[in-house]
Protein backbone atom coordinates (compact mmCIF):
# COMPACT_ATOMS: atom_id res chain seq x y z
CA UNK A 1 0.00 0.00 0.00
CA UNK A 2 3.08 2.37 0.92
CA UNK A 3 4.46 1.43 -1.94
CA UNK A 4 1.46 2.29 -4.10
CA UNK A 5 0.87 5.67 -2.82
CA UNK A 6 4.71 6.92 -2.97
CA UNK A 7 4.76 5.64 -6.46
CA UNK A 8 0.99 7.76 -7.25
CA UNK A 9 2.58 10.52 -5.78
CA UNK A 10 6.25 10.62 -7.63
CA UNK A 11 3.76 10.34 -10.57
CA UNK A 12 1.61 12.84 -9.41
CA UNK A 13 4.19 15.43 -8.52
CA UNK A 14 6.02 14.34 -12.99
CA UNK A 15 2.43 14.94 -14.47
CA UNK A 16 1.74 18.32 -12.59
CA UNK A 17 5.12 19.81 -13.87
CA UNK A 18 4.72 18.66 -17.15
CA UNK A 19 0.74 19.78 -17.35
CA UNK A 20 2.02 23.20 -15.52
CA UNK A 21 4.61 24.30 -18.03
CA UNK A 22 2.26 22.94 -21.06
CA UNK A 23 -0.52 25.42 -19.58
CA UNK A 24 2.20 28.36 -19.28
CA UNK A 25 3.07 27.67 -23.02
CA UNK A 26 -0.67 27.93 -24.05
CA UNK A 27 -1.09 30.46 -22.29
CA UNK A 28 1.38 32.56 -23.57
CA UNK A 29 0.54 31.77 -26.88
CA UNK A 30 -2.33 33.59 -26.55
CA UNK A 31 -1.73 37.60 -28.00
CA UNK A 32 -2.03 40.32 -25.75
CA UNK A 33 -4.35 42.99 -26.03
CA UNK A 34 -2.97 45.11 -23.22
CA UNK A 35 -4.60 49.20 -24.35
CA UNK A 36 -2.97 51.55 -22.13
CA UNK A 37 -6.17 53.57 -20.96
CA UNK A 38 -6.46 56.82 -22.89
CA UNK A 39 -4.93 59.89 -21.05
CA UNK A 40 -2.02 57.86 -19.00
CA UNK A 41 1.11 56.19 -19.32
CA UNK A 42 2.15 52.76 -19.74
CA UNK A 43 5.21 52.76 -17.54
CA UNK A 44 3.61 50.69 -15.13
CA UNK A 45 2.55 48.04 -17.56
CA UNK A 46 6.17 48.06 -19.22
CA UNK A 47 8.01 47.82 -15.42
CA UNK A 48 5.44 44.75 -15.14
CA UNK A 49 6.93 43.43 -18.49
CA UNK A 50 10.13 43.58 -17.64
CA UNK A 51 9.62 42.01 -13.93
CA UNK A 52 7.95 39.43 -15.26
CA UNK A 53 10.25 38.52 -17.95
CA UNK A 54 7.48 38.23 -20.27
CA UNK A 55 9.63 40.22 -23.23
CA UNK A 56 11.53 36.76 -22.83
CA UNK A 57 11.23 33.55 -24.79
CA UNK A 58 8.70 31.29 -23.28
CA UNK A 59 10.75 28.72 -21.08
CA UNK A 60 12.77 31.34 -19.74
CA UNK A 61 9.65 33.01 -18.56
CA UNK A 62 8.62 29.85 -17.33
CA UNK A 63 12.01 29.60 -14.86
CA UNK A 64 11.37 33.62 -13.73
CA UNK A 65 7.64 32.10 -12.90
CA UNK A 66 9.06 29.22 -10.84
CA UNK A 67 11.85 30.95 -9.27
CA UNK A 68 9.58 34.04 -7.90
CA UNK A 69 7.38 31.07 -6.46
CA UNK A 70 10.30 29.29 -4.86
CA UNK A 71 12.11 32.92 -3.25
CA UNK A 72 9.20 34.41 -2.62
CA UNK A 73 6.27 32.68 -3.00
CA UNK A 74 5.08 35.09 -5.62
CA UNK A 75 2.54 33.75 -8.29
CA UNK A 76 2.80 36.71 -10.55
CA UNK A 77 1.52 40.38 -9.90
CA UNK A 78 -2.34 41.04 -11.42
CA UNK A 79 -2.12 43.82 -14.16
CA UNK A 80 -5.73 44.24 -13.43
CA UNK A 81 -6.13 44.32 -10.16
CA UNK A 82 -2.53 45.87 -9.48
CA UNK A 83 -1.12 43.66 -6.44
CA UNK A 84 -0.10 39.88 -6.47
CA UNK A 85 -2.43 37.61 -7.43
CA UNK A 86 -3.01 35.12 -4.46
CA UNK A 87 -4.48 37.67 -2.11
CA UNK A 88 -7.22 38.86 -5.07
CA UNK A 89 -7.92 34.76 -5.92
CA UNK A 90 -7.46 33.54 -2.63
CA UNK A 91 -9.76 36.36 -0.78
CA UNK A 92 -12.83 34.99 -3.43
CA UNK A 93 -12.68 31.55 -2.62
CA UNK A 94 -15.16 32.09 0.86
CA UNK A 95 -17.86 33.50 -1.50
CA UNK A 96 -17.33 30.41 -3.88
CA UNK A 97 -17.16 28.20 -0.41
CA UNK A 98 -20.78 29.21 0.55
CA UNK A 99 -22.59 28.78 -3.07
CA UNK A 100 -20.95 25.46 -3.27
CA UNK A 101 -20.61 23.74 0.02
CA UNK A 102 -24.09 22.84 0.77
CA UNK A 103 -24.91 21.48 -2.67
CA UNK A 104 -22.10 19.22 -2.25
CA UNK A 105 -22.69 17.57 0.97
CA UNK A 106 -26.52 17.50 0.43
CA UNK A 107 -26.85 16.78 -3.43
CA UNK A 108 -23.94 13.09 -2.88
CA UNK A 109 -26.48 11.20 -0.08
CA UNK A 110 -29.66 12.43 -2.16
CA UNK A 111 -28.20 10.94 -5.49
CA UNK A 112 -27.40 7.80 -3.55
CA UNK A 113 -30.84 7.73 -2.34
CA UNK A 114 -32.62 8.33 -5.03
CA UNK A 115 -30.29 6.14 -7.64
CA UNK A 116 -30.96 3.32 -4.80
CA UNK A 117 -34.71 3.49 -4.65
CA UNK A 118 -34.87 3.99 -8.87
CA UNK A 119 -32.84 0.42 -8.97
CA UNK A 120 -34.87 -1.46 -6.43
CA UNK A 121 -38.10 -0.54 -8.57
CA UNK A 122 -36.25 -0.97 -11.73
CA UNK A 123 -38.63 -1.03 -14.81
CA UNK A 124 -41.73 0.33 -12.51
CA UNK A 125 -43.94 3.74 -12.09
CA UNK A 126 -41.57 5.14 -9.71
CA UNK A 127 -38.39 4.26 -11.25
CA UNK A 128 -40.17 5.61 -14.59
CA UNK A 129 -40.44 8.71 -12.98
CA UNK A 130 -36.92 9.22 -11.58
CA UNK A 131 -35.98 8.16 -14.64
CA UNK A 132 -37.54 10.93 -16.56
CA UNK A 133 -36.62 13.88 -13.71
CA UNK A 134 -32.98 12.71 -14.85
CA UNK A 135 -32.83 12.83 -18.20
CA UNK A 136 -34.56 15.92 -18.31
CA UNK A 137 -31.77 17.84 -15.84
CA UNK A 138 -29.28 15.81 -17.65
CA UNK A 139 -30.26 17.09 -21.37
CA UNK A 140 -31.06 21.05 -20.58
CA UNK A 141 -27.88 22.99 -19.86
CA UNK A 142 -27.69 24.13 -16.69
CA UNK A 143 -27.36 28.01 -17.51
CA UNK A 144 -31.13 27.86 -18.87
CA UNK A 145 -32.57 25.88 -15.23
CA UNK A 146 -30.91 28.79 -13.52
CA UNK A 147 -31.94 31.89 -16.06
CA UNK A 148 -35.56 30.22 -15.68
CA UNK A 149 -35.89 30.10 -12.32
CA UNK A 150 -35.03 33.22 -12.04
CA UNK A 151 -37.66 34.35 -13.82
CA UNK A 152 -40.53 32.62 -12.78
CA UNK A 153 -39.23 32.66 -8.68
CA UNK A 154 -38.55 36.17 -9.06
CA UNK A 155 -39.57 38.06 -11.75
CA UNK A 156 -42.63 36.82 -12.25
CA UNK A 157 -43.89 35.42 -9.19
CA UNK A 158 -41.63 37.24 -6.72
CA UNK A 159 -41.43 34.42 -3.79
CA UNK A 160 -37.49 35.09 -3.78
CA UNK A 161 -36.35 38.43 -3.05
CA UNK A 162 -33.44 38.92 -5.52
CA UNK A 163 -32.76 37.12 -8.61
CA UNK A 164 -28.92 37.47 -7.61
CA UNK A 165 -26.87 36.70 -4.25
CA UNK A 166 -26.81 39.63 -1.79
CA UNK A 167 -23.75 41.66 -1.70
CA UNK A 168 -22.13 42.62 1.33
CA UNK A 169 -23.59 45.98 1.41
CA UNK A 170 -27.04 45.27 0.03
CA UNK A 171 -27.14 42.74 3.52
CA UNK A 172 -25.98 45.91 5.65
CA UNK A 173 -28.21 47.69 3.92
CA UNK A 174 -30.91 44.90 4.32
CA UNK A 175 -30.38 42.78 7.19
CA UNK A 176 -28.63 39.30 7.55
CA UNK A 177 -31.80 37.45 6.55
CA UNK A 178 -32.51 39.37 3.61
CA UNK A 179 -28.96 38.09 2.71
CA UNK A 180 -30.16 34.91 3.68
CA UNK A 181 -32.58 34.52 1.66
CA UNK A 182 -30.84 35.30 -1.51
CA UNK A 183 -28.71 32.26 -0.81
CA UNK A 184 -31.88 30.08 -1.00
CA UNK A 185 -32.28 29.77 -4.62
CA UNK A 186 -28.98 29.29 -5.84
CA UNK A 187 -27.90 26.83 -3.22
CA UNK A 188 -31.16 24.31 -4.33
CA UNK A 189 -30.54 25.05 -8.09
CA UNK A 190 -27.56 23.85 -7.46
CA UNK A 191 -28.16 21.11 -5.53
CA UNK A 192 -31.05 20.03 -7.83
CA UNK A 193 -28.22 20.40 -10.90
CA UNK A 194 -25.98 18.33 -9.30
CA UNK A 195 -28.14 15.29 -8.16
CA UNK A 196 -29.20 13.50 -11.74
CA UNK A 197 -25.59 12.43 -13.05
CA UNK A 198 -24.61 10.86 -9.71
CA UNK A 199 -28.14 9.48 -8.99
CA UNK A 200 -27.81 7.45 -12.48
CA UNK A 201 -24.40 6.27 -12.09
CA UNK A 202 -25.74 4.69 -8.72
CA UNK A 203 -28.74 3.50 -10.35
CA UNK A 204 -26.68 1.92 -13.12
CA UNK A 205 -24.21 0.00 -10.84
CA UNK A 206 -26.58 -1.12 -8.40
CA UNK A 207 -29.05 -2.80 -11.19
CA UNK A 208 -25.76 -4.56 -12.45
CA UNK A 209 -24.73 -6.10 -8.71
CA UNK A 210 -28.37 -6.65 -7.94
CA UNK A 211 -28.22 -9.29 -11.13
CA UNK A 212 -24.91 -10.80 -10.20
CA UNK A 213 -24.52 -14.28 -8.99
CA UNK A 214 -23.38 -13.61 -5.35
CA UNK A 215 -26.82 -12.13 -4.67
CA UNK A 216 -28.78 -15.63 -5.43
CA UNK A 217 -25.60 -17.27 -3.38
CA UNK A 218 -26.27 -14.58 -0.48
CA UNK A 219 -30.22 -15.42 -0.75
CA UNK A 220 -29.47 -19.37 -0.88
CA UNK A 221 -27.61 -19.18 2.85
CA UNK A 222 -30.75 -17.13 4.43
CA UNK A 223 -30.39 -13.86 3.66
CA UNK A 224 -33.38 -11.95 2.40
CA UNK A 225 -33.24 -9.76 -0.31
CA UNK A 226 -33.39 -6.52 1.17
CA UNK A 227 -30.30 -7.76 3.81
CA UNK A 228 -28.45 -8.85 0.55
CA UNK A 229 -28.87 -6.01 -1.12
CA UNK A 230 -27.74 -3.78 1.83
CA UNK A 231 -24.74 -5.85 3.02
CA UNK A 232 -23.44 -6.43 0.23
CA UNK A 233 -24.70 -5.05 -3.78
CA UNK A 234 -24.60 -1.42 -2.61
CA UNK A 235 -21.74 -1.32 -1.13
CA UNK A 236 -20.23 -2.81 -4.11
CA UNK A 237 -22.20 0.03 -6.19
CA UNK A 238 -21.53 2.73 -4.39
CA UNK A 239 -17.20 1.85 -5.07
CA UNK A 240 -17.05 2.99 -8.31
CA UNK A 241 -19.46 5.88 -7.48
CA UNK A 242 -16.28 7.31 -4.64
CA UNK A 243 -13.74 8.82 -7.03
CA UNK A 244 -16.65 10.86 -8.36
CA UNK A 245 -17.07 12.26 -5.02
CA UNK A 246 -13.81 13.11 -4.23
CA UNK A 247 -12.97 14.79 -7.56
CA UNK A 248 -16.34 16.84 -7.36
CA UNK A 249 -14.00 19.06 -4.54
CA UNK A 250 -12.66 20.26 -7.22
CA UNK A 251 -15.27 22.23 -8.12
CA UNK A 252 -16.79 23.38 -4.44
CA UNK A 253 -13.53 25.29 -4.30
CA UNK A 254 -12.82 26.47 -7.87
CA UNK A 255 -16.34 27.19 -8.48
CA UNK A 256 -18.44 27.83 -11.54
CA UNK A 257 -18.16 30.15 -14.23
CA UNK A 258 -21.46 30.13 -15.61
CA UNK A 259 -23.06 29.76 -12.27
CA UNK A 260 -21.30 32.77 -10.56
CA UNK A 261 -22.11 34.93 -13.64
CA UNK A 262 -25.72 34.51 -13.10
CA UNK A 263 -25.97 35.13 -9.99
CA UNK A 264 -23.27 38.10 -9.44
CA UNK A 265 -21.21 35.61 -6.98
CA UNK A 266 -17.80 37.23 -6.25
CA UNK A 267 -16.23 34.29 -6.35
CA UNK A 268 -13.18 32.30 -8.31
CA UNK A 269 -14.84 31.60 -11.22
CA UNK A 270 -15.65 35.26 -12.39
CA UNK A 271 -11.93 35.99 -11.49
CA UNK A 272 -10.94 33.13 -14.04
CA UNK A 273 -13.00 34.62 -16.43
CA UNK A 274 -12.18 37.87 -16.90
CA UNK A 275 -8.23 36.85 -16.13
CA UNK A 276 -8.88 35.25 -19.69
CA UNK A 277 -10.59 38.35 -21.32
CA UNK A 278 -8.26 41.07 -20.03
CA UNK A 279 -5.01 38.72 -20.58
CA UNK A 280 -3.98 38.61 -16.90
CA UNK A 281 -1.52 35.63 -17.36
CA UNK A 282 -0.48 35.62 -13.84
CA UNK A 283 -3.84 35.21 -12.52
CA UNK A 284 -5.01 32.75 -15.35
CA UNK A 285 -1.59 30.73 -14.09
CA UNK A 286 -2.47 30.96 -10.49
CA UNK A 287 -6.03 29.42 -10.89
CA UNK A 288 -4.91 26.70 -13.15
CA UNK A 289 -1.87 25.66 -10.88
CA UNK A 290 -4.54 26.08 -7.44
CA UNK A 291 -6.90 23.43 -9.47
CA UNK A 292 -4.75 21.42 -11.46
CA UNK A 293 -3.16 20.34 -7.79
CA UNK A 294 -6.46 20.17 -6.03
CA UNK A 295 -7.45 17.72 -8.70
CA UNK A 296 -4.26 15.48 -8.75
CA UNK A 297 -4.88 15.15 -4.85
CA UNK A 298 -8.43 14.31 -5.10
CA UNK A 299 -7.30 11.89 -7.71
CA UNK A 300 -4.73 9.96 -5.31
CA UNK A 301 -7.23 10.16 -2.45
CA UNK A 302 -10.25 8.94 -4.77
CA UNK A 303 -8.31 5.91 -5.83
CA UNK A 304 -6.82 5.27 -1.95
CA UNK A 305 -10.15 5.37 -0.88
CA UNK A 306 -11.39 3.05 -3.25
CA UNK A 307 -8.61 0.41 -2.35
CA UNK A 308 -9.96 0.82 1.23
CA UNK A 309 -13.58 -0.04 0.44
CA UNK A 310 -13.94 -2.29 -2.25
CA UNK A 311 -12.63 -5.55 -0.54
CA UNK A 312 -11.90 -7.00 -4.14
CA UNK A 313 -8.92 -4.30 -5.04
CA UNK A 314 -5.67 -5.16 -3.30
CA UNK A 315 -3.08 -3.51 -3.23
CA UNK A 316 0.88 -4.49 -2.96
CA UNK A 317 3.53 -5.41 -4.65
CA UNK A 318 3.45 -2.13 -6.51
CA UNK A 319 0.29 -3.47 -8.50
CA UNK A 320 -3.27 -3.82 -8.21
CA UNK A 321 -4.84 -7.01 -7.88
CA UNK A 322 -8.51 -7.54 -8.03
Amino acid sequence: MLNYILKRMGLMVITFFVAIFLYFMFIKLIPDNHVPPIGSDNQYYENLVKKEGWDKPIPVQFAYWIRNIVQSGSFGFSKDYQEDVSVVYFSRIPATLKVNVIPYLVSIPLAILIGIVAALHKNKFLDHVISVGIIVFISVPTFVTYVLAQYLFYFRWRLVPDFKVATASEIALYGTWYGVATYIMPIVLMTIVSIPGSARTVRAELTEQLTQDYMLLAQSKGLTKRQATYRHALKNAIAPFLPGMIIGIIGVISGSVVFEQIFRINGTGGVFLQAFMSRDYAMIMLGTVFTQSIGLVAAILSDISLTLFDPRVRVGSGKIQA
